[in-house]
């Protein structure tokens, strides 16, 4: 009788800002993508950066939402309603299939999102501004 045994492999699994490789957006900082992502107007190279949120993976969704907005789903969803019925403007336009989301990127000049690396890796036409957080334990 043999017996096996099973090692788990500790992954690096990494959440990057995302834009279509056209786009031509900047690096940003943690505070400005928090201020973008709540609604705020931040213009670059004379392009308006529409934040497009990507709910197609819950935990890419709050890492986000807590490691650059620094607030839980409820309370971002909260701060943007009243956000918005205050000073007016438009919440992000929020992405629940991949495909869509990846189109939009792709397609909308000035456009960023969040995703994990390997989801990069299967989208042609996006390219990585940075990243926005490391778990090296996955």
């Amino acid at each position: 009788m043999t017996s096996t045994t099973c090692f788990a492999q500790a992954t690096e699994r990494s959440l990057l800002l995302v834009a279509g490789q056209n786009s031509q957006p900047d690096t940003f900082s943690h505070a400005e993508l928090r201020k973008i992502f709540l609604g705020v107007t931040v213009i670059r190279n004379g392009v308006r950066i529409k934040p497009l949120l990507n709910s197609t993976d819950s935990r890419a969704t709050n890492v986000f939402l807590q490691q650059v907005v620094f607030m839980s789903e409820r309370e971002y969803k909260r701060q943007l309603v009243s956000r918005v019925f205050r000073l007016g403007g438009q919440r992000p336009e929020e992405y629940e299939d991949i495909a869509l989301l990846v189109e939009a990127l792709r397609t909308t000049p000035g456009s960023i999102s969040f995703m994990w690396s390997d989801q990069l890796a299967q989208h042609a036409g996006l390219e990585s501004l940075g990243i926005l957080w490391i778990n090296s334990s996955d």
